[in-house]
């Protein structure tokens, strides 16, 4: 009797299993199609205040800085990889063409 229960243990289990793995096959494309479609925030269209504080929010943020240019921002060094440091860039917003941001950077990586 204890065999029987264990093989239709076994048998639930498989198919849930391959439900489960079903599921995700559907998923993702769905998914990754949500996430192609999102769009970061473009700093020419935000005030250089606008984009300073939509970084300083989220702590780090993937923003839009041209029509190819896309780059993560952040507060600190503690958004970095460890034998990364900060480095402070600029990028072009509505109401300045060089508002300053900080990126993270390899040490002693040269200033764009």
């Amino acid at each position: 009797m204890n065999e029987n229960n264990t093989r239709k243990q076994l048998l639930i289990a498989k198919s849930a299993l391959q439900a489960g793995l079903f599921m995700c096959a559907a998923l993702v494309p769905v998914l990754q199609a949500e996430a192609q479609t999102r769009r970061q925030p473009d700093t020419t269209q935000l005030t250089c205040d606008q984009t300073q504080d939509l970084i300083k929010r989220f702590g780090g943020i993937n923003l839009k800085s041209g029509p190819y240019k896309f780059d993560r921002f952040v507060v600190g060094r503690n958004q970095c990889f460890s034998g990364q440091t900060v480095r402070p860039t600029f990028v072009p917003t509505k109401d300045n063409p060089k508002c300053s941001v900080l990126v993270c950077a390899e040490m002693g990586q040269a200033r764009q």
